[in-house]
């Protein structure tokens, strides 16, 4: 008898979408990882670790339908060990504030005022951390970048709403222009960069982040958005010239949207650099490889770093 249970439409999806990309990629961490994400949201939604054991149970029901039967086994085993892992409960109780530095402090402040709905307070901090000689860069990096994901925290322990969530992510988006504006130019290099957020992504900050700091570090720079489809990438960067594309991931889940992007150009007779960021490679760093793109980069700055590497490994 299949198991009875319910649980939030968009948790099932993102299950199930795990499953096939760890066997896909024959990365059974993907999955678990997911399965270990759901367990502390859902704890924090009054609902028991039960609940998600038994929907793991009614999955192994549904494999041959959405995995096929040749991976069949390899879902299955992995469906045990996540389930196992469940024998534990995460709570996510460790902040990504480090409090005890002044970027940290800076940080808290900045969530703290956007929190409270005061946006003008939150720029404030920002803009005064520039002021007083902070590299744009660096404020991504150990201002803005940890604040965020404090907020991906607290929405995951049910300590704020999406609304919360997409005030944040928002208002972060127009404080980010502040800061760019006030950039002084760089000498233009005949290079161009075009970043990406592919898959379901509803997190595009992190590619927005890479396209500016390839703009300041002199480069000719395209941020293209988030959710667009594979094919109409191709086709666009076919269109135009482009040096690299830098793709972001924030959850495993979009992992196999840049796979599907390496794929396409592997036949072509030009194809651009292609290198990764991002939450889900950051947890798994050899998954850059298993997809086969030319690297991974864990900031904004270091991607820069890469890609210039690259294009001179290509020139050479």
């Amino acid at each position: 008898m299949i198991p009875r249970v319910e649980l939030p439409d968009a948790i099932t999806e993102q299950l199930l979408a795990a499953l096939v990309s760890s066997v896909e990629l024959d990365l059974p961490e993907i999955f678990i990882e997911t399965v270990t994400w759901a367990q502390t949201m859902l704890v924090f939604r009054d609902r028991t670790p039960g609940d998600l054991s038994r929907a793991l149970e009614a999955l192994t029901f549904q494999l041959r339908d959405c995995i096929g039967e040749t991976d069949e086994t390899a879902a299955r085993d992995t469906l045990r060990r996540a389930r196992e892992e469940l024998s534990i409960v995460r709570l996510a109780e460790q902040s990504f504030l480090d409090e005890s530095d002044d970027n940290g402090k800076v940080a808290r402040r900045y969530l703290d005022a956007l929190l409270e709905g005061d946006e003008t307070r939150a720029s404030r901090e920002v803009l005064l951390a520039v002021a007083k000689g902070q590299k744009v860069l660096d404020v991504y990096e150990r201002i803005l970048s940890p604040a965020l994901r404090e907020v991906g925290r607290l929405w995951q322990r049910n300590e704020i709403t999406i609304a919360h969530e997409h005030l944040i992510t928002n208002a972060t988006e127009r404080i980010i222009a502040q800061v760019m504006d006030l950039s002084p130019a760089r000498t233009r290099r005949d290079l161009c960069a075009l970043t990406v957020a592919l898959g379901d992504a509803e997190h595009e900050l992190g590619a927005r982040m890479v396209a500016d700091a390839f703009t300041l570090c002199g480069w000719q720079a395209s941020f293209l958005g988030q959710q667009v489809p594979v094919h109409d990438v191709v086709r666009y960067i076919e269109g135009i010239s482009v040096d690299v594309v830098a793709c972001s991931a924030m959850m495993t889940r979009d992992v196999s949207a840049i796979r599907d992007l390496a794929e396409a150009f592997e036949s072509k007779p030009v194809a651009p650099v292609i290198i990764v960021g991002g939450a889900a490679f950051d947890r798994h760093p050899q998954l850059w490889q298993r997809i086969g793109v030319d690297g991974y980069a864990a900031t904004p700055l270091m991607a820069v770093a890469l890609a210039n590497e690259l294009i001179t490994d290509c020139e050479a």
